[in-house]
Order: structure tokens, then C-alpha cells, then sequence
């Protein structure tokens, strides 16, 4: 049987994350690995993310079941533009980060009906990705949130084959309502970047800092590293201005809080408040260690053969439910 193709659009730390995963938890795939950039094509086919490289985007994912696009918001369009005329009802093409709602309006008004796309985002666990790492290993994918919005046109069995590949590749699949996620991202993915920017432009923005940027070390910079994640995240900001006024707000008024007690003398109400962060931070971990409860998304259906390229019959079987050896 010939191997199923895998069609990885980005490698950046995400695609090649991506790469890892589905090749460690597969048997008899093939990943191709596609970026603008050839120095990230090359980093991918060296961390053995990517079986190969290939410079050409139409010829990466031609005949791929599944095509993963990471990467910049803004190159979604071009790249659905670029493959759309080839794609059919058998093939998986799954944004991977992004602005759900602007990543579906956008499938939507370039791919005809009965393509699968799906609008999604991979929620790293805190334990397996330390930072903003460059290099993924094949764990890091393991016990990530997966967040799933299809689009009008994927069949209910495409669907189910999303997320029984996303089961075997390690991650927890779960169905969002895409405003909702975009709204929520504001606050858990772009603002601690943007809050890294603000920082970096108050300290800097200081009349003595000229005098003072070699105090500023290794400590200040693991502070501000955000910033330099911070620009790709204003299309978020622009699309939902409300949401990001509604979290700047909140934050403006936790750090007004501690000014006032600071200028108070008040060190009774600051060391409260910077326990109970730290308390909640804790208990966010600890969330994240036991892990939610409700378990894997079942199918509904038997997958068919589609499936089977992925896993094999005996594990397809078992996943859909199929007693039948």
C-alpha cells in the first residue's frame, strides 16, 4: 500500500510540532513539508519533522489527505488561493492558528462546497512546551487542547476522521464555538505579547534609559520576549477591538490596584495580591496536570477506508468504535 501524504504549509515551530506528531503516532505516511522560507524547510527536513521539502506549494499538497497550514494569519488567503483548484471531497485542510471567524470566511469564499476545511488551534500543555522553544520534539503535541470549528462543507465523516487523527496524534479534541475562541485567544494568546510590547516601550520610553540598558539583562529580556511575538497578533486585535478593550481594561485595573496600595504603603494588600497570582497560576497548572475529564470525542460512525490510510483497519476499527477484526 502506498504511503498517505501529509502536506505540512509552514514549518514553523507549530508545523513541524505537527510533522512530529503524526509521524511518530503513524505508520506509512509521508510528510511534505512546504515554507517561503527555505531556511525553515531546511530546519524542518533536519529535525526530521518533515520526510522532504518541497519549494513548490501546488506540488506539496497535491494528492495529500490531510494538508496542515500554520503560519501568519495573513498568508491564509494566498495559500487557499494557490491550492483550492485541486482540492476534492477526500482531503482534510486544517488552518492550524489564527482568527477562527476570518479563517472560515475566508475557506468559505474560496473553496468550493464539499472541501473539508477546518478552522483550529493547538493549545500547548504548559509542561511540554516551555516558552517560545524553536524546536518541538514529538512530545510536544501530547495532551494539547485541540480546538475544532468545520466548516459548512465537511461531511459529518470527515469530521470524524479530524478528530480520531487527532486522538492518535496525542491531543484532546473539542468543538468551540469559533467567536468565542477568537475572544478568549485575545486574552490567553495575544495579550501577554502585547503586555510584553508595553513594557519593553515603558522602560525604553524613559528618559534615563539610555544610561541604564546595561542594568537591563537577562531577566528583563525573558520579560519582554513577548514582543517580539506581539505584531502577528494584530489582526486579532483588529477584529475583535471590543474583546481586546474589554482585557486592557481588566489588566489596567489589577495594576491600578497595586499602584494605589504601593502608594499607600499598603505592602499587606501587595503581597495578597501577588500570593493570590501566583496561588491561581498554580492551580492553572495543576488543571492542566490532571487533565479534563470528559475523555476522548466518541464517533458517531464508521470513517470508511479514509481513515484506514491513516492508522490501519485494526486501529480504525478501534476508533470508530467497529468491533469487527
Amino acid at each position: 500500500m502506498s504511503k498517505a501524504k501529509i502536506a505540512l504549509v509552514g514549518c514553523d515551530f507549530v508545523g513541524m510540532s505537527l510533522g512530529m506528531a503524526v509521524k511518530h503516532a503513524l505508520e506509512d505516511v509521508e510528510v511534505v513539508g512546504h515554507d517561503k522560507d527555505r531556511d525553515a524547510m531546511r530546519r524542518a527536513e533536519g529535525a526530521k519533522a518533515i520526510d522532504r521539502s518541497e519549494w513548490n506549494l501546488p506540488h506539496a499538497c497535491d494528492n495529500a489527505a490531510v494538508i496542515f497550514i500554520s503560519g501568519p494569519h495573513e498568508d491564509l488567503e494566498v495559500t487557499l488561493r494557490a491550492i483550492a483548484p485541486d482540492l476534492g471531497p477526500n482531503t482534510i485542510v486544517a488552518a492550524v492558528g489564527g482568527p477562527n471567524v476570518a479563517a472560515l470566511r475566508i475557506a468559505e469564499s474560496l473553496l468550493i462546497g464539499d472541501v473539508s476545511f477546518f478552522s483550529t488551534s493547538l493549545v500547548y500543555h504548559p509542561d511540554r512546551v516551555n516558552g517560545d522553544a524553536d524546536l518541538p520534539s514529538a512530545d510536544s503535541i501530547r495532551d494539547a487542547i485541540w480546538t475544532i470549528v468545520p466548516s459548512h462543507g465537511a461531511s459529518t465523516q470527515m469530521v470524524d476522521t479530524f478528530v480520531a487523527l487527532a486522538n492518535q496524534m496525542g491531543a484532546k479534541p473539542i468543538f468551540v464555538d469559533p467567536a468565542e475562541r477568537d475572544g478568549m485567544a485575545v486574552a490567553v494568546d495575544a495579550m501577554p505579547a502585547i503586555l510584553s510590547s508595553m513594557l519593553m516601550l515603558a522602560v525604553s520610553n524613559d528618559a534615563a534609559w539610555r544610561d541604564r540598558v546595561w542594568m537591563a539583562g537577562a531577566a528583563f529580556g525573558q520579560a519582554v520576549s513577548g514582543a517580539e511575538r506581539a505584531p502577528r497578533f494584530s489582526a486579532a486585535l483588529e477584529a475583535q477591538p471590543d474583546v481586546a478593550v474589554h482585557w486592557l481594561n481588566q489588566i489596567m485595573l489589577q495594576c491600578m490596584a497595586l499602584r494605589d496600595a504601593i502608594a499607600a504603603h499598603n505592602m499587606e494588600t501587595v503581597e495578597r495580591m501577588l500570593v493570590q497570582a501566583e496561588e491561581r497560576r498554580q492551580q492553572w497548572l495543576a488543571d492542566w496536570r490532571k487533565g479534563r475529564i470528559e475523555g476522548h470525542i466518541p464517533i458517531e460512525r464508521d470513517t470508511g477506508g479514509l481513515l484506514k490510510v491513516f492508522v490501519g483497519e485494526r486501529m480504525a476499527n478501534r476508533l470508530t468504535g467497529n468491533k469487527k477484526r
